[in-house]
């Protein structure tokens, strides 16, 4: 049984309590894949327009957004690497301000490896991984593991709003 709690510490505090090793491979592991962001079809997918049929319309939001959002995941890095320095074996600690860093890079860590691995559909729900000597399985257990972290994250900032 998985014990993954978030808890408020107090008002401006908030604790990952009871992470499984897992989860705390996962997170030791996420400034890495953070860094992939930049990779051109990692790129790609992480910076879609919502029209790609036109590429004048494509170029402008790439013009507008692009920066903003290059910023937005640079900063959710940034974060979430500074609060992982204080990852111990089954807890961490950080600013409850920081959450939507935390669910910012935890999304984008979890398409970073989807497209990198050329995750499909199909491929979600699977049940025969076998993380040990497939880098797709591995990716696959990675983005399952790093979504039920971020599904407990997401129903803490909802039950506290």
């Amino acid at each position: 049984m998985i014990s993954l709690t978030v808890v408020a510490v107090d008002e401006k505090t908030l604790a990952l309590t009871g992470i499984p090793p897992l989860l705390a491979q996962c997170l030791f592991e996420l400034p890495e894949i953070l860094r992939r962001r930049e990779t051109p079809g990692i790129r790609d997918r992480l910076y879609q327009v919502p029209r790609p049929d036109d590429p004048k319309a494509a170029a402008e939001w790439h013009e507008m957004a692009d920066p903003e959002l290059r910023h937005l995941f640079a900063s959710a890095e940034e974060t979430v690497s500074r609060d992982l320095t204080g990852l111990h074996e089954d807890h961490v600690r950080f600013p409850a301000a920081h959450l939507p860093a935390w669910m910012t890079a935890l999304n984008q860590a979890r398409l970073i490896l989807g497209e990198a691995h050329r995750v499909t559909d199909a491929d979600m729900e699977r049940t025969d991984l076998n993380p040990a000597t497939d880098p797709k399985d591995r990716a696959l257990l990675q983005i399952h593991v790093l979504g039920f972290l971020l599904q407990r994250l997401v129903e803490h900032s909802q039950s506290h709003a």
